[in-house]
């Protein structure tokens, strides 16, 4: 049997995984001393803000409706948790502290690429779980996520 969240479930975990990486974003763009990795770094803050922004709308125009839960409703909700729970998206203050922690400016890129596919990872496991019919935001948010790691990539091949 599938296993479907409800929107409003995926959004909730969405938003709190976007907080945790403008969180992180923006005090990466503190600690770079890169001009141009400084200026990623607060696009990239924005660009979290944005999908922040999106799910938080999208939050507030969902009506409540009677969905059936999944008869293993708790296993899921465990396994969604647990990639959320991850350290890029456990809370803003655990991101923020993720940044702080790289030894430099590669490190810090590593570990926003890091943030990037554990982000596309959690939605691509949303998308499973999910009703087709709802799937087209997520898919959007995909492929910003993806051109993130694009850019991260091309400022790491350029500062290495």
């Amino acid at each position: 049997m599938s296993i479907f969240f409800s929107m409003r479930e995926v959004i909730e975990m969405a938003i709190a995984m976007e907080r945790s990486g403008q969180a992180f974003y923006q005090n990466a763009s503190k600690l770079a001393r890169e001009n141009s990795l400084k200026e990623l770094f607060q696009y990239l803050a924005e660009e979290e803000e944005k999908h922040l922004k999106t799910f938080q709308d999208f939050y507030n125009t969902l009506k409540e409706k009677p969905e059936i839960t999944p008869y293993n409703w708790e296993e899921a909700k465990l396994y969604l948790e647990a990639l959320v729970d991850s350290k890029f998206f456990a809370s803003p203050e655990k991101a923020i502290n993720l940044a702080k922690e790289a030894k430099d400016e590669l490190g810090i890129i590593n570990s926003a690429m890091n943030f990037e596919k554990e982000t596309l990872l959690f939605f691509y496991q949303i998308l499973e779980m999910i009703k087709s019919q709802e799937q087209e935001l997520v898919k959007k948010i995909i492929e910003q996520e993806k051109k993130h790691i694009q850019r991260l990539s091309a400022m790491k091949s350029k500062l290495s």
